[in-house]
């Protein structure tokens, strides 16, 4: 058995890196599991997340998927418990704790490659901090086993862990469910808000992209989205439940708000490489279409680039989506957000009050009821 030990005989500049890099897996973890339930549970109507970087760095990609959680539970806990492990060593330096710990930080490797690999592979995308964590445990778990070495964990001392990792996800799998129970309380408090907001109109002109029209419905909503945006995608997953629920008393128009500077004046980076080119293809296509365009483009925002090449190619759309005048078109409803600084996708306007984000579908329907109710 290896007699070598990080926490004990170790230089302080080990020490410090030890310390330094359990930080950082705690506070990568905090924020990960802090935007988990700020999507997962929002209090307000106003979003965003500093970790959307493009269409392929995306925190929502991944916090939307199913990998981001057990049973509702968030794995980033489990990063916060770890760190806290590896940092709580540097203060105790029992060997048979550095042990367990070793144990612990392999078992974490192996499910941040599983992770990596998921995201990569099965969503096409990395969340930034995720990606950080990643790297971060990768240098941690190598420090242990150049400075320490792997042996036998000590099983009481395992056993604790797992006491302690169980006890944790109770405690918060209660809390999620306590969440869930009270978003009727959240939604009449998202009326209140609703309400409290300035109404800013609607835009100065009318979108032709319709994805549900009836001109003279209670709710009038406008969406500002990008066929490239992960959070984009998961409001429109919700259109099938809001046609059904408010056929006829809705109308929704599109508008186009790429984030991609090769046709978005306000975007000086091109954040998402496609979405321009989504939006050309829109324009492109038969207005009566739009409906079924706008589904199969966010069913594709996977594999959007290979998805638009052969979209437009067969139905021979090239010289259409090179023109001029394509651009321009789209240009004029993006710059119809520019009164509401529309600052991240998905925003809309729902009867004039801006929403930002993406409220889970029985908040939402909280707020249109109460349209509803109050045209009646």
């Amino acid at each position: 058995m290896s007699k070598k030990s990080i926490y004990a005989d170790s230089s302080m500049n080990t020490t410090i890196a030890l310390f330094l890099l359990s930080a950082m897996m705690i506070g990568f973890s905090i924020y990960l599991t802090g935007h988990y339930f700020a999507l997962k549970f929002p209090t307000g109507l106003e979003t965003g997340s500093m970790c959307n970087l493009n269409s392929f760095f995306n925190c929502d990609k991944t916090t939307l998927s199913a990998a981001s959680n057990i049973a509702g539970v968030p794995i980033s806990i489990f990063g916060i418990i770890i760190g806290a492990f590896v940092m709580l060593g540097i203060f105790i330096k029992n060997i048979k704790y550095e042990r367990t710990v070793f144990l612990l930080l392999i078992l974490n490797m192996v499910g941040c490659v599983f992770l990596f690999c998921y995201s990569l592979f099965a969503l096409g995308g990395l969340c930034p901090f995720c990606t950080l964590y990643y790297i971060v445990s990768g240098v941690t778990v190598w420090m242990f086993y150049k400075k320490s070495g792997y042996a036998a964990p000590n099983l009481p001392i395992l056993a604790a862990f797992g006491l302690i990792m169980f006890v944790t996800a109770m405690l918060v799998k209660a809390n999620v469910e306590k969440r869930s129970e009270v978003s009727s309380a959240v939604a009449n408090d998202l009326i209140r808000q609703y309400y409290s907001l300035p109404n800013l109109g609607a835009p100065a002109i009318a979108s032709e992209f319709k994805i549900a029209t009836a001109e003279n419905a209670p709710i009038q909503m406008q969406v500002f989205s990008d066929f490239e945006c992960p959070a984009c995608r998961a409001l429109s997953d919700m259109m099938p439940q809001i046609l059904a629920r408010y056929g006829g008393k809705i109308n929704i128009q599109y508008f186009f708000y790429p984030l991609d500077h090769n046709c978005n004046p306000s975007m000086d980076r091109p954040l998402h490489q496609q979405a321009c080119r989504a939006a050309y293809y829109s324009v492109c296509m038969p207005r009566d279409q739009f409906g079924v365009v706008h589904d199969e483009i966010f069913h594709n925002q996977d594999r959007l680039g290979d998805f638009l090449d052969t979209k437009i190619k067969d139905n021979k759309l090239e010289a259409c989506v090179a023109d001029p005048k394509t651009k321009a078109a789209v240009v004029a409803i993006i710059n119809a957000a520019t009164p509401f600084n529309i600052r991240s996708t998905p925003s809309f306007m729902l009867n004039g009050v801006k929403i930002e984000g993406v409220l889970p579908a029985d908040q939402l329907f909280a707020i249109m009821d109460e349209i509803v109710k109050r045209a009646k």
